[in-house]
């Protein structure tokens, strides 16, 4: 009987013993998950899982126990520590900072910022604009953000839009990507048309920036009114508020009482003529008498027309004189732009002449963002006699 019992412990250990196999652990350090799972398996392991917060990327193996290279036993689990990354984070919303302070707080937020420059009409140059993923997009840490960083607006070139119509001119605008701004004014020219425009042709601006067309608003019936025996700037200012344009010729009077004051107006009074037309108002013009000399002087010189506006700060207008043989008589008339005080605000002052021989217009452009004191615009038609 004992040796039956003995043969039989003795097979007993031999069957736990073919179930308790060795073998080599592989090192899986720096491996992904799956791939050290794999090369376990291969091998005869098992392993657990122990998950922790690393700088590691998520799912690499940090360590193992036992360490590879060891000889084990196969019914043995081998521990795997494996990272669950850096954890999240919110991305910062950054537009509007400067480039190097929007570095500065993907940085602080655990975020590896990446620029890319873009073109912006809202944000200067060197400005953030954005980000991509988006301010507020929950990501993991150390995850590359990409900070868009202006570059300044892109520039294109204006289209030329003067004799279009109002809607051919915005459509032409608008296509180019630029803002269209109005403004009217009777010119008596081709009414709905345009007639200016700011910035002109074919210069180059901002796409989003904004165009100003001046259109020509077809004119109404309006009555003269009687400025005969105002000062000049009152007559000047009378014709405004009727919607008509003061033009004024200088006559010599004996009387000091009489300088200064509208002797007479063209069309008179009472008359109806279109808005936005010129009144011809005659000034007194009051010179001491010289005294008795040797003999005659010279004859008087050329007559002119001198035509004056009120300037205002932050504004872009064209302003017109028209003048006929009529009003410069005995010959052409060669006008001269120039401002009174504001400092440099007539700077980018331009007059050009513009309508047919016999009646012809002067038209000037001001732009007025730079003034600092009032400015008066004044526009001078020397009659000069050929």
């Amino acid at each position: 009987m004992s040796a039956i019992a003995s043969l039989a412990v003795g097979f007993a250990l031999i069957i736990s013993g073919c179930g308790d196999k060795t073998a080599t652990v592989p090192n899986t350090v720096g491996q992904s998950l799956d791939v050290a799972q794999q090369m376990l398996g291969d091998k005869g392991f098992e392993t657990t899982i122990k998950r922790v917060t690393s700088d590691q990327l998520n799912n690499e193996v940090l360590s193992q126990d036992p360490t590879g290279g060891q000889e084990e036993k196969t019914s043995d689990k081998v521990e795997l520590t494996v990272s669950n990354g850096p954890g999240d984070g919110i991305v910062p919303d950054v537009a509007g900072d400067e480039a190097d302070r929007a570095e500065r707080e993907l940085r602080n937020a655990s975020f590896k910022p990446v620029v890319a420059e873009v073109y912006s009409s809202v944000h200067e140059a060197g400005f953030a604009v954005s980000t991509n993923p988006a301010a507020g997009t929950d990501m993991q840490k150390d995850t590359k953000i990409t900070l868009n960083v202006s570059k300044g607006p892109r520039h294109a070139q204006v289209p030329n839009v003067v004799g279009l119509s109002e809607n051919n001119a915005d459509a032409a605008l608008t296509n180019a990507g630029f803002r269209v701004d109005h403004s009217y004014k009777v010119a008596n020219k081709t009414p709905g048309s345009i007639i200016a425009q700011d910035p002109s042709a074919d210069s180059s601006a901002a796409i989003g920036s904004s165009v100003q067309v001046v259109i020509d608003r077809k004119a109404t019936k309006v009555k003269v009114p009687n400025t005969v025996g105002l000062s000049q700037s009152q007559g000047d200012r009378t014709l405004q508020n009727a919607g008509l344009d003061a033009v004024f010729v200088t006559r010599t009077v004996t009387s000091y009482s009489q300088n200064g004051i509208v002797l007479a107006e063209s069309p008179s009074s009472g008359s109806s003529v279109n808005e936005g037309s010129n009144v011809v108002l005659t000034i007194g013009k009051y010179n001491r008498p010289k005294p008795p000399g040797p003999g005659p002087g010279p004859g008087p010189g050329p007559s002119s027309i001198v035509k004056q506006y009120n300037l205002n700060p932050d504004q872009t207008k064209t302003y017109t004189v028209s003048w006929s043989s009529g009003t410069c008589t005995g010959g052409q008339g060669n006008a001269v732009l120039k401002g009174n005080g504001g400092g440099s605000a007539m700077s980018g002052a331009q007059i050009t002449a513009q309508g047919p021989a016999g009646s012809r217009s002067y038209y000037a452009t001001t732009t007025t963002s730079d003034i600092t004191s009032p400015v008066k615009l004044v526009i001078t038609i020397t009659c000069s006699v050929q």
